[in-house]
């Protein structure tokens, strides 16, 4: 009977010690810095607001008269950068403006100084929240569009970003446009009910999944239904996925804050917009495409877009789709 007890009590002990050591395993991993791998050239001025990087690509082979009459801004998704909108809008007749997530890594390889804007001020909400980000792209549009014309477009994550920018300064909100594109909006969700995977033990093992990704063969990290839909610009963003936070804590507390978001924000923020567009992909390996229709029917501002030929990465799978908009 003492042996039993002894054994059992060894066991025990085992397992509380794996326990602290995979729990400080995975701290270590969430709070690292990780390194950059950079890999797009700069073209263009760069800007450091808080947390964001602010990208203005060269606009000098186009038009200037077109440049100033229309001015896009552009907030990545969950785990993207600055690079998912650049090959889209580089011949587009516009002035661009594309912001990061916060505390995410810089994607320029020669970008060694970086300017800082007299009007960049602290920012009141919790890095790695929609909220924060979008009182970043207040800022930006506060100081940085002059145009006439100004469009939001926000992919995914991006799209809350936008709607949030906009409940956040109403009375701006009214004179630009929304474009969201396979956007998180309110009460929506991931596909597949994918809150269940994620609440609670999925965000709490997130930081792991995504430093044993950044080790794979890029061909595995291509492995996934959303894939269907292929080309060598998607894969070169798909691949790079594990490599865009700084740290992989940001890109927890990003998760956690998209599915706060999808319950508690309310179809109302649609209509802040002038003109609010909803793209939707024909299938979405990401985000749930019903409950994206079903969140924009309740609304009467919202114009939604269904496309043909595409999944989660819009711009990236049919870009014409997306130029279309301003044509």
């Amino acid at each position: 009977m003492t042996t039993a007890i002894d054994a059992m009590v060894n066991i025990l002990v085992y397992a509380g010690i794996a326990i602290v050591l995979f729990h400080a395993l995975r701290t270590y991993l969430a709070r690292k810095v990780w390194p950059a791998q950079p890999s797009e050239v700069l073209s263009g001025d760069l800007f450091q607001v808080g947390e964001h990087l602010v990208y203005c690509p060269d606009r000098s082979h186009l038009s200037q008269g077109a440049v100033n009459q229309t001015t896009i801004v552009c907030f990545p998704g969950f785990l993207e950068d600055i690079r998912y909108f650049i090959a889209l809008y580089r011949d587009v007749p516009a002035r661009i403006i594309i912001l990061n997530n916060g505390n995410y890594q810089n994607p320029f390889s020669n970008a060694t100084a970086v300017a800082k804007p007299a009007w960049s001020t602290s920012n009141p909400y919790p890095l790695g929240t929609i909220a924060h980000d979008a009182f970043c792209l207040n800022l930006v549009l506060d100081n940085m569009t002059h145009s006439e014309r100004v469009v939001l477009h926000g992919h995914s994550r991006g799209g809350a970003v936008v709607l949030e920018a906009g409940n956040q300064q109403s009375d701006r909100a009214s004179r630009t446009e929304a474009l969201l594109e396979a956007a998180v909006i309110p009460q929506g969700r991931l596909v597949n009910n994918g809150e269940r995977l994620l609440q609670p033990v999925g965000f709490y093992l997130m930081p792991i999944v995504l430093s044993v990704l950044r080790i794979l063969p890029e061909s595995m990290r291509l492995k996934s239904p959303m894939m269907w839909v292929t080309n060598a610009a998607k894969n070169k963003h798909v691949a790079g996925i594990p490599f865009t936070p700084k740290q992989y804590s940001t890109a927890e507390i990003n998760s956690v804050d998209i599915i706060r978001f999808h319950s508690e924000s309310s179809p109302d923020n649609y209509a802040n917009f002038k003109r609010t567009t909803l793209f939707i992909g024909e299938r979405d390996g990401v985000l749930s495409r019903s409950s994206m229709l079903k969140s924009a029917m309740q609304s009467p501002a919202v114009e939604v877009v269904e496309t043909q030929g595409t999944d989660h990465f819009i711009s990236l799978e049919r870009p014409d789709l997306i130029r279309a908009y301003f044509s």
